[in-house]
């Protein structure tokens, strides 16, 4: 281990000497002690740093300078408030007066020590290096510099000098020992510490129970937990509040809350009083383990001493948020007279926690008035809105954060994640641009965020392009393409993919094997589902979870085995779930299995009572089956329960902004256009004979003429009349329509026939084909169908027109 002893010029306003011969004899006469003494005292323990210092040089003459130990008074009150520069005044004043010649090592050492508290270590150590006279003292203080700048390497390096020195009284004391031993916990260097601890064993200094302290605290800071407990056990009447603070910390840092809590118990029955530190440790533990009895122990203790520090206030409330008690959480907020940022987002945290999220964006106000925002801050605002469904706004949010700070990687992924959501591809390409521009490492969380983002918003090409020049590749990023591809019906893609992975040496998680047979799902690769399944379990070990036994359900069942998939249901080894009953009703309504249908309906209601999507489509099967009598009671038990679903909806991104549409909507600024241009196409349409309406999907008890009239006025159709208004026949600009709900092929077939009425190909055309085709199943050659021939025949004719490739640049660009 070495030590840097590199020279390094102190500041000018300190000194502008050589370094301090400190072995010479000096020819000052010795001080006498000064009547100020008391006084100055005084203003040092009142904390008065400008009259202490007033008073220090106004009794100074030449040749009598003041004692050293009233240098000493007024420095340890400098580093206490850790002012800098009155500190470098006082030391170029014992400059001046001489006091530091012939200084027995004790106010360089004051010096030296002052200089560590205020963060100037480049000047402690130029002073140490010009010492001759070093005293254990003044090493120690140099120890205690590095280590309170957060250089605990170089504490280390200084030690081993110490160690090395040949300079009588520079033997490690207790303080060395306890000093170094931090600097191990912190650089968490395990060998280097046990090293130290035998040095400690063998002067004897093991005994000190601040040594003792210390061992403990670096074993726990190591990972090596059952070094701390030895150490602590062997310790036993040496105990104090420290040791056992220490030890608890070190449970709390491994994990063992459990632990930690029946140490507290034990603190207690030692008859010793906790302090701050072990207060915020308890309610750590409480926090962690849902402990509210316990944490409102602590409050109360708390209350009755009357010492709430703002640490203990904020621990506070972090415990009461996690318990779920938000009121009291807000008690506590309420109750801190001097708020800092973590106070703040803290409380923010609670509201978004506790899923509050309105109660979070209004919180958000608050703290736009009277706190300055950090980064934490920027982010819990933007995940509040996110999780809100405020996309636009978090969007909107994440631009104004840019004025006022650098956003970090943490807050990128959660735009990246709100941006996906808002399928803003504009937005995605902004602040992917962004990190190039400012040089943002293109790995781990980010570029998976980058590939979702492009995935979710129909770049294809572009989530291959970033994954293929991304160098590392892990397990996230991997089943982040193996997703995108299977989400845009890539099955076979998929499958090549997942096998480059397993090439490469990466293991698959339970994650990887969900996206992989999501991808068979989408594309009907039922026998290679059921080997991935069976690959999972047995090769790789992997216990399968109830979105793998759905993925595998609906597989089977839009494959048109459902009565394979209920057998499938029923051997699985754990007890179905409402997903995997969802899997099986979703493909019974495709096939029209209605008895099997009914089966899962009652299972879905059964399971969650309390999910008002279920009961829409218990409805419509009710309504599939012409029984309206029970499809009306489905609906009304949602407003007996106080269910509220929220409607699907449709939006279509134009320029760089997003619109968005539900079924009839006539809230858009532009709706009396858009509906014109609907009954324009409707119109046309009826007069050439190229689409005849399919009312069987509308699963209402309601006229024919309703029904169409439902049909007509679909989200999907609004957004494409919106597109179709927006730009002009023949132009390039790019037109992505995109629904929350997966679109009946009514309505597809119906939008390309419209958008190819309307003499927009390729730029829609295009993607109202593609998705046309791929709902019906088409291979590329016109099905015979007596009812949706003509449409089919159709849409391959478009697709044959413009191939896949260009398509692609439709669907992404």
């Amino acid at each position: 281990m070495s030590v840097r002893l590199q020279r390094a010029s102190m500041a000018a306003t300190v000194l502008s000497l050589p370094p301090i011969p400190y072995n010479r004899l000096s020819r000052t006469p010795p001080a006498i002690s000064s009547p100020d003494h008391t006084s100055l005292k005084q203003l040092c323990k009142e904390g008065n740093l400008r009259q202490a210092l007033h008073l220090l040089t106004a009794r100074a003459a030449p040749g009598r300078p003041p004692p050293q130990d009233h240098y000493g008074m007024v420095l340890d009150l400098v580093a206490a408030k850790k002012a800098a520069a009155q500190g470098v005044q006082v030391h170029a004043h014992a400059v001046s007066t001489g006091s530091l010649d012939g200084d027995d090592g004790f106010l360089a050492t004051k010096l030296l020590f002052m200089y560590g508290k205020c963060g100037r270590v480049v000047d402690a150590r130029r002073l140490f290096d010009g010492m001759s006279g070093r005293t254990v003292f003044s090493w120690n203080a140099l120890i205690g510099a590095y280590l309170s700048s957060g250089s605990a390497g170089e504490a280390l390096g200084v030690y081993q000098a110490m160690r090395e020195s040949a300079t009588l009284g520079a033997v490690p004391d207790g303080c060395t020992l306890a000093s170094v031993h931090k600097a191990c916990g912190v650089a968490a260097d395990g060998r280097c510490g046990c090293e130290v601890h035998g040095l400690a064993v063998k002067n004897g200094l093991d005994v000190s129970t601040l040594v003792a302290n210390a061992l403990i605290a670096m074993y726990a800071r190591c990972n090596m937990l059952d070094s701390a407990v030895r150490v602590f056990e062997w310790l036993h009447d040496g105990r104090d509040v420290t040791s056992w603070n220490s030890l608890i910390s070190g449970c709390l840092q491994n994990g063992m809350f459990l632990k930690a809590l029946d140490l507290f118990r034990g603190m207690q029955r030692a008859g010793l009083s906790m302090n701050s530190y072990t207060t915020v440790g308890m309610l750590q533990v409480c926090a962690e383990l849902a402990q509210l009895n316990l944490g409102r122990e602590v409050h109360a203790a708390l209350l009755k001493c009357g010492s709430e520090y703002i640490i203990q206030c904020n621990a506070l409330l972090v415990m009461y948020a996690r318990c779920g008690r938000v009121v009291s959480a807000r008690r506590v907020f309420r109750e801190i007279d001097e708020k800092d940022y973590i106070s703040w987002n803290s409380m923010l945290s609670c509201y978004i926690q506790n899923g509050l999220y309105v109660e979070a964006v209004k919180f958000l106000g608050e703290m736009l008035e009277v706190e300055e925002k950090d980064i934490v801050t920027w982010t819990s605002m933007i995940n509040s809105y996110t999780n809100n469904g405020l996309l636009n706004e978090a969007v909107a949010l994440f631009a104004e954060m840019q004025t006022d700070i650098q956003p970090d990687s943490v807050a990128l992924v959660s735009i990246i994640g709100a941006i996906a959501d808002l399928s803003s591809l504009a937005k995605g390409k902004e602040v992917h641009g962004f990190l190039i521009r400012n040089n943002f490492r293109m790995e781990g969380a980010m570029v998976s965020s980058l590939v979702d983002m492009y995935s979710g918003c129909g770049s294809m090409s572009n989530a291959l392009r970033l994954f293929d020049g991304t160098k590392c590749k892990d397990v996230v990023l991997w089943t982040a393409i193996i997703n995108a591809a299977g989400m845009h019906g890539h099955g076979k893609q998929a499958l090549d993919l997942f096998k480059r992975m397993l090439e490469t040496g990466v293991a698959p998680d339970q994650v990887s094997f969900l996206a992989l047979l999501y991808a068979c799902s989408h594309s009907k690769l039922v026998d290679e589902g059921k080997c991935y399944l069976d690959m999972m379990r047995s090769i790789y070990r992997l216990e399968p979870w109830q979105e793998h036994y759905a993925c595998v359900v609906d597989l089977l069942g839009h494959s048109g085995q459902t009565e394979d998939a209920y057998e499938f249901i029923k051997s699985m080894p754990l007890e179905p779930k409402s997903v995997v009953w969802c899997a099986l009703l979703g493909a019974c309504r495709v096939h029209r299995n209605h008895k099997l249908a009914v089966v899962a309906a009652n299972k879905l209601l059964e399971l969650e009572p309390d999910n008002p999507g279920n009961y829409v489509l218990v409805s419509n099967v009710y309504a599939e089956m012409g029984k309206w009598n029970s499809a009306k009671e489905v609906r009304a038990r949602i407003s007996e329960r106080g269910l509220r679903k929220d409607p699907a909806c449709s939006w279509i991104e134009m320029g760089n902004k997003v619109h968005t549409f539900t079924a009839r909507d006539h809230s858009h600024r532009d709706a009396e256009r858009i509906h014109l241009k609907l009954a324009e196409i409707t119109e046309k349409l009826r007069k050439e004979g190229r689409y005849i309406e399919d009312t069987r999907f509308v699963l209402h008890d309601v006229s024919e003429e309703e029904k169409i009239d439902v049909l007509h006025r679909h989200s999907e159709r609004l957004a494409i009349a919106f597109g179709l208004i927006s730009t002009h026949p023949g132009a390039a600009t790019p037109v992505r329509p995109l629904s929350s709900d997966m679109a009946s092929n009514q309505v597809i077939i119906s939008l390309f026939v419209e958008s190819t009425t309307m003499e927009r190909e390729p730029t829609v055309a295009m993607v109202i084909a593609l998705l046309a085709c791929e709902w019906l199943q088409c291979t590329g050659s016109p099905r015979k169908d007596a009812y949706y021939g003509l449409q089919c025949t159709e849409a391959c004719r478009i697709r044959l027109k413009y191939p896949t490739s260009r398509a692609g640049e439709e669907l992404g660009q």
